[in-house]
């Protein structure tokens, strides 16, 4: 990637020129031996200052997603105990792969490098995710520090880039948020493209330091898939081809040298290429198993639409939810406009957002001084800087496909034809990397300033500008100062929150009342939002004229430009800080009294499973798995397609579907009219317990087998039209005579575990017994008396196999080859790249010496 020239410092002031054209800032200078470390110092307290409560306190987050994966805690420590890398889970939708679906996983020493950071991580963390995600804040304000030094060669520039862009209101919502993944993946990408830049630096001769940056870049791309958010790494790719591609052009355009950029090109495609193999754990079993998955297999009611040909795994309406709006731009200078999201009042905490989007917690902010910087650079550079270009164009084309459904023409191309995007959903998550882009054109932008005094011929254009800046910052004030209320209100009282309320049942009254009461709330702080950022502008505007006209010296112009920025997204992202005593995250998991009645009636959990509603719907919780009670419902964001279909057309709350599915009991928040499948068999003040009576157990034979298509076995359970203790249902024919059950028939487990269950049976003939665990296709075998038989699919989502007559011992193991074979790719492909690392470290202090030697 391309360099910029070195930032110059100017000629250094008289001491009788007073505080503000003083230079003499030694700490703060790039050529004093400590400063580094001065700067990095810097970005460490403010980060620690600001995640104080966390740090030193012992406060934490505890959002639904940052409590979720503890749920699984007790499935991870029996795993851990049993001497098991588990790689299924039984307690939630009826079972489904725990670590090809990312669920949830234990950490592996054949993944070399990840093993070791993790391992530290895990030291630190005790479990606790704020302190598993905090280091990752630490190491991505890092990058952006060491890319901006390499990129502008000045160390406040590069303090201005690391703090501006930590702080970003939408990079610290995913640690309040429990979003954790995606800051993982996103803290490594300046490092990325910091050793991309290395690499393509025509001026590099030591062969052994290319191999070195070489290593480092494939280990930072394998640390990038080693977290496993698909969304997140799809977009790293596109920031870097794009980029590539624009260079490439502009590069043949102008007729310029291509050589070492088609080079470079090809490193990073070789970089890749070893990332993926040192990430086959776990690429291979997650491909394997998306193809089964909600995100890569389309729904059963959409394949057979004929108005849907090539249906796509995630409905259009699904994938677009959180799509970003144009109007919704003006939240990059007034974050409350559209009601920001988590906001308190009167020490509540509400939710005033009333734009398109479902919700959202926190607006797109990344500083309206970054804004104003961003312009100033691409009005300086946007026809001579090719990265520039590039970062425009990023910014550009980033920000259409953000806009999801609101911009069709650009999405739905992506949507129909760009393998994997389907399989994507929020649209508005490709905003970390525009805010990124303008953090980087804010760089651009105080060089350019820079420039522009030292060079002379530019210092008028630096001057002319700020005074457009002034202008647009006491224009702000003005509209502040005469206010809009009315139409403000209008807007709200009209906008898509109306039909959002309206969906929700409630009436006309109900919905003027609330509008206004959002409206009015959101009004006064979009007021307080202009008269504080149109100050910001005037202020930034000002500092870059008092510079132009060299009424201040060049770091006292950096240092308010840094601290400007810095205060201006920490104002608006502390007002998303929401935290919770520990206490709150420990009482979430304490039993409850329905949790006690279940586990002392019925201590064995893998006999049954429950269901829980909430609000009468299936709950979207996993907190039950916790107490190792088999759950029907769950959270989870690639779920089995055959889950998801039956709960589509058959019902989710169907008891003759929960019921077939071993439902034995149902947890309500709140009374169920159905008394004639529901009866009610305990109560308390947080819940009632029911018992439902269509409960079929773990393992039942059967008289029968019809074939039938799909669709009508999904129909035939949704109707309730079979008895299943009778009756069972398979998609192809079964190439035996089946047998009715007597009464001397039966099957009982006598093992339960992660990877296996064992059953004894005995079978009156030939009978076909229908085994009340998740269908999946892949990995699990089933033996008779050690000799394995083939698993039919049955009742579209459970297992069946054949039973000859005679007392048996039947056994269910999970057995992957596919896992197993991806563990042995990706320990050569580490201990590979780990040689090849060490060759360059050697070789390069090899040389080194040798140089030294001859001095």
């Amino acid at each position: 990637m391309a360099k910029t020239k070195t930032v110059h410092n100017t000629p250094k002031t008289q001491k009788n020129q007073g505080f503000w054209l003083n230079d003499n800032f030694k700490f703060f200078d790039d050529t004093y031996r400590n400063s580094i470390w001065i700067f990095l110092g810097i970005i460490f307290l403010a980060l620690i200052m600001f995640f104080y409560q966390g740090i030193f306190s012992g406060k934490v987050f505890s959002s639904p997603d940052n409590l979720s994966p503890l749920s699984h805690k007790t499935f991870l420590e029996d795993a851990k105990s049993q001497g098991i890398f588990p790689l299924w889970i039984p307690y939630i939708f009826m079972g489904m792969p725990s670590y090809a679906s990312l669920t949830t996983g234990l950490q592996s020493g054949h993944k070399i490098f990840s093993f070791l950071w993790n391992s530290v991580i895990e030291f630190i963390s005790k479990g606790n995710l704020f302190w598993v995600t905090l280091p990752y804040y630490f190491i991505f304000a890092i990058g952006l520090f060491f890319y901006g030094k390499y990129k502008f060669k000045n160390g406040l520039i590069a303090l201005y880039i690391a703090l501006t862009g930590v702080f970003a209101t939408g990079i610290i919502q995913l640690i309040i948020v429990g979003h954790h993944t995606k800051m993982m993946v996103f803290s490594v990408f300046p490092f990325i493209l910091l050793f991309l830049d290395k690499l393509s630096d025509s001026e590099e001769k030591n062969p052994f330091k290319q191999i070195i940056y070489f290593s480092l870049l494939a280990i930072a791309l394998y640390m990038q898939l080693s977290f496993n958010h698909i969304q997140m790494l799809f977009y790293s790719y596109m920031f870097i081809a794009i980029y590539f591609a624009f260079v490439f052009v502009y590069r043949l355009v102008k007729k310029l040298e291509i050589k070492n950029l088609i080079l470079t090109a090809v490193l990073f495609i070789a970089a890749l290429i070893a990332a993926f193999a040192m990430s086959a754990d776990p690429i291979l079993p997650i491909k394997e198993y998306n193809k089964y998955s909600i995100r890569g297999e389309a729904s059963i009611e959409s394949k057979i639409d004929p108005a849907k040909e090539n249906a796509k795994p995630l409905s259009y309406e699904y994938a677009t939810n959180w799509s970003f709006s144009p109007g919704e731009m003006i939240t990059f200078v007034i974050p409350y406009y559209y009601g920001f999201g988590n906001v308190e009042v009167d020490g509540q905490k509400a939710n005033l957002y009333w734009g398109q989007m479902p919700f959202t917690d926190s607006p797109v902010y990344f500083g309206v001084i970054t804004l104003i910087l961003a312009l100033i650079g691409v009005i300086f550079n946007i026809r001579k800087n090719v990265f520039v270009m590039a970062l425009s164009f990023i910014i550009f084309f980033f920000m259409l496909l953000s806009f999801g459904r609101t911009f069709p023409v650009l999405y739905d191309v992506f949507y129909n034809y760009v393998p994997f995007f389907s399989s994507f959903r929020a649209p508005v998550m490709i905003h970390y990397y525009i805010d990124l882009a303008f953090t980087l054109l804010a760089g651009f932008g105080l060089k350019s300033v820079i420039d522009s005094v030292k060079e002379g011929k530019s210092r008028e254009f630096a001057v002319k500008v700020s005074y457009i800046f002034m202008g647009i910052g006491i224009l702000i004030l003005l509209i502040a100062f005469a206010g809009f209320e009315n139409s403000y209100s209008s807007s709200v009282a009209t906008g898509p929150l109306v039909d959002k309320i309206k969906s929700q049942g409630a009436t006309p009254q109900q919905i003027s009342q609330y509008v206004r009461q959002i409206s009015a709330l959101a009004y006064k702080n979009v007021i307080k939002d202009m008269f504080l950022h149109g100050f910001f502008v005037l202020l930034i505007a000002g500092a870059v004229f008092a510079y132009a006209k060299t009424k201040i010296s060049l770091k006292i112009f950096l240092l308010v430009a840094v601290l400007l920025g810095t205060i201006d997204v920490l104002n608006v992202s502390s007002k998303t800080l929401h935290w919770d005593d520990k206490g709150a995250k420990d009482s979430y998991f304490n039993e409850t009294d329905q949790t006690k009645w279940l586990l002392s009636k019925e201590p064995e959990t893998y006999q049954y499973r429950i269901a829980e509603f909430n609000g009468g719907r299936l709950s979207t919780s996993n907190l039950l798995a916790y107490f190792r009670l088999h759950l029907f419902n769950g959270y989870q964001g690639a779920k089995l397609r055959i889950y998801q279909d039956a709960v589509d057309v058959a019902g989710g709350e169907n008891p003759f579907l929960l019921g077939l599915a071993n439902v034995k009991y149902i947890i309500s928040d709140a009374p169920i009219k159905d008394t004639v499948a529901y009866t009610e068999t305990y109560k308390s003040g947080t819940g009632i317990i029911y018992k439902n009576k269509f409960f079929m157990p773990r393992a039942f034979f059967v008289n029968e087998v019809k074939t039938e298509k799909p669709i009508n076995i999904l129909r035939n359970i949704q109707q309730g039209t079979f008895n299943p203790n009778v009756t069972a249902f398979t998609e192809v024919q079964i190439p035996a005579n089946i047998q009715p059950a007597d009464s001397t028939c039966y099957a009982k487990i006598t093992r339960f575990s992660i990877h296996q269950i064992d059953y004894e049976v005995n079978a009156s003939g030939n009978n076909f017994l229908v085994l009340n665990e998740m269908y999946y296709p892949k990995d699990w075998k089933c033996y008779i008396d050690g000799n394995e038989t083939e698993i039919y699919k049955t009742n579209y989502l459970q297992r069946g196999i054949i039973v000859p007559k005679g007392k048996h011992k039947i056994e269910m193991k999970y057995e992957s080859d596919t896992y197993n074979s991806s563990k042995n790719i990706t320990l050569i492909a580490n201990l590979l790249i780990l040689a090849v690392l060490v060759v360059g470290v050697g070789g390069y202090y090899l040389k080194k010496s040798k140089s030294d030697s001859k001095k």
